[in-house]
């Protein structure tokens, strides 16, 4: 909640994802940002086992349960990685993992 990109670039997001996060309580001044990025047709999934305040502007509220967290993002991950890694060569992807994660030095 506190590591991350200006508000106000919300703005130019197609897709936004809440996990963990009441932005109407905790950034009351920011988030009007998401109701305007959704009028521009950004996609907003709101990932929270209950159907909390912020999960009103989503487009998909996912239910999740304690303990699931950390498996979905791990299988988001492995698709990520699957379609723009292993089954095909993105060049865009394959220059944002070598400047800018530790992916190249994994095993």
């Amino acid at each position: 909640q506190t590591d991350v990109c200006e508000s106000a670039d919300w703005y130019n997001s197609k897709f936004i994802v809440s996990m963990a996060a009441n932005m109407n309580m905790t950034r009351t001044p920011d988030v009007h940002f998401i109701s305007e990025a959704r009028t521009e047709g950004t996609k907003f999934v709101v990932l929270s086992p209950d159907f909390s305040q912020i999960a009103k502007y989503c487009d998909e509220w996912i239910p999740i349960q304690a303990g699931q967290d950390t498996a979905l993002w791990m299988a988001a991950n492995h698709v990520i990685l699957k379609e723009y890694y292993i089954d095909r060569q993105v060049p865009y992807f394959i220059d944002y993992v070598k400047r800018y994660t530790d992916l190249p030095f994994l095993v």
